[in-house]
């Protein structure tokens, strides 16, 4: 099972996660690092995530890493994981988002896979709501 970490500003790394498993149920390959909205500090956040990954890192399969979003400083910090880790970095995480990756996550053979499956779902859950109505409505 493919490791999954949510990199946000402040508590909604762990409402996702809380929302998700009360959805789903609980698993143990979400994990999460916040950015403490008094810690401007980039570099410390990089510990911090880099830490995580010293723990859960799956040299083979790799890690998901999803952050809410891009160019915010959980991105940033994100980013140069890269180079250490075998991750993958999405960003505009969501609630669908990391439903999918729970699951996919399963089945997936690595990261990349993982991140492609979970890249596509979160996409399409982004939808003008009342238009698709109206549509089917006609």
């Amino acid at each position: 099972m493919i490791k999954i970490l949510i990199v946000s500003h402040c508590g909604l790394t762990d409402e996702l996660i809380k929302t998700a498993e009360a959805i789903t149920g609980s698993h143990d390959n979400l994990f999460s690092v916040q950015k403490d909205i008094s810690d401007d500090n980039l570099v410390s956040l990089q510990e911090r995530i880099a830490n995580v990954l010293d723990e859960i890192n799956d040299k083979e399969k790799g890690v998901l890493i999803l952050t809410d979003m891009l160019g915010g400083t959980p991105c940033n910090a994100s980013l140069p994981m890269c180079k250490k880790f075998n991750v993958e970095v999405l960003t505009g995480v969501n609630l669908p988002m990391i439903i999918s990756a729970v699951f996919a996550s399963k089945s997936a053979i690595n990261a990349k896979e993982l991140a492609d499956k979970v890249l596509s779902d979160g996409q399409k859950s982004i939808v003008n709501a009342k238009q698709l109505l109206l549509e089917r409505l006609k």
